[in-house]
């Protein structure tokens, strides 16, 4: 498949009289997704980019356009390498950039004091994380459902396509427990060499309505959700068919753990959020579907924020 391009549709028998349209069907074999297109195109393998159907070459990279058979496309999933590197570019200088104003407000706010000091600079400083889990999803979806056309469902975003009821119960309670083990066991790893780091929140947070208002937001709402659909549906659900269950989950992981660093004693989060995030992969491969991944996401953030609350409020 390297340096050529694939037609990624089949042409179903023309009408028996022999003027009907071509019928082309997409079918994705790990989101289950189908979608009919009129009439077939080649698309470059090598950049993604559509070309004529009487191409032989691409006019974007040069690489050489043959036709195989859909089956080499079956296993995957539109969106590319190149669209998933876009796509977190997109986040890290978004995220950046919007959050510049936020941060010079609450700084202006508190004044002399610590951002964190002050309630009402504290939660237009958290509230800026907001922009993060918009970004998330809001790449996830442009350079999956609005640059291709595939429905939500191929982000995961759909019931579970095995199992049912009560195996993504039992697989959320499976992902929940998973999560708290891999935390209780790294940070008492940590305790017993003597490393303590500081990766909780301004104990302020939970001390005034507004702050703790935003962090509910973030935590309980916004994280679960988006963050599943860019670290699972998206990322691990795009790097899966082209580097296995078991990298992609890695990958992933770690790449939802660089996301949690804040302040530098988040650093040490990153070993524990990675094999977390794996583990949520896990779940999204065996349900076929985000919605495990997200109640677990939920729950053990409410397990947190409810400590945090009851210890500081």
């Amino acid at each position: 498949m390297r340096g050529t391009s694939s037609r990624i549709a089949s042409e179903r028998e023309r009408e028996a009289n022999g003027g009907g349209a071509v019928a082309v069907l997409l079918r994705d074999s790990l989101f289950g997704y189908t979608q009919a297109m009129t009439p077939p195109a080649l698309i470059c393998i090598s950049c993604n980019t559509p070309a004529p159907q009487d191409a032989s070459f691409c006019q974007n990279c040069g690489s050489t356009l043959t036709v195989a058979p859909v089956q080499e496309m079956a296993a995957g999933v539109p969106w590319t390498l190149t669209d998933i590197g876009k796509a977190i570019g997109v986040v890290i200088i978004g995220t950046i950039v919007a959050s510049v104003p936020p941060t010079i407000v609450a700084g202006i706010i508190a004044g002399s004091e610590e951002i964190e000091d002050d309630p009402t600079a504290l939660t237009i400083a958290l509230g800026a994380s907001i922009f993060l889990e918009l970004f998330l999803v809001g790449t996830a979806l442009w350079f999956s459902v609005r640059k291709y056309g595939v429905p939500v469902a191929s982000l995961g975003l759909r019931w579970p396509q095995r199992g049912g009821f009560w195996l993504t119960v039992g697989l959320t309670f499976a992902l929940v427990s998973g999560a708290f083990t891999i935390s209780y066991i790294y940070f008492l790893a940590l305790d017993a060499v003597g490393i303590s780091p500081d990766t909780d929140l301004p104990e302020q947070v939970y001390k005034s309505a507004g702050p703790l208002i935003v962090l509910a937001v973030l935590s309980l709402v916004c994280a679960p959700i988006m963050e599943e659909t860019f670290f699972r549906g998206f990322v691990f659900g795009g790097l899966r068919p082209r580097w296995g269950a078991a990298a992609a989950a890695g990958a992933s992981g770690l790449l939802f753990a660089v996301a949690h660093i804040g302040n530098p004693g988040t650093i040490y989060l990153i070993p524990p959020v990675a094999l977390i995030g794996a583990l949520f992969a896990w779940g999204y491969l065996v349900s076929g579907s985000l919605m495990a991944s997200i109640l677990a996401h939920f729950l053990f953030n409410l397990v947190a924020f409810t400590a945090g609350f009851a210890e500081f409020s």
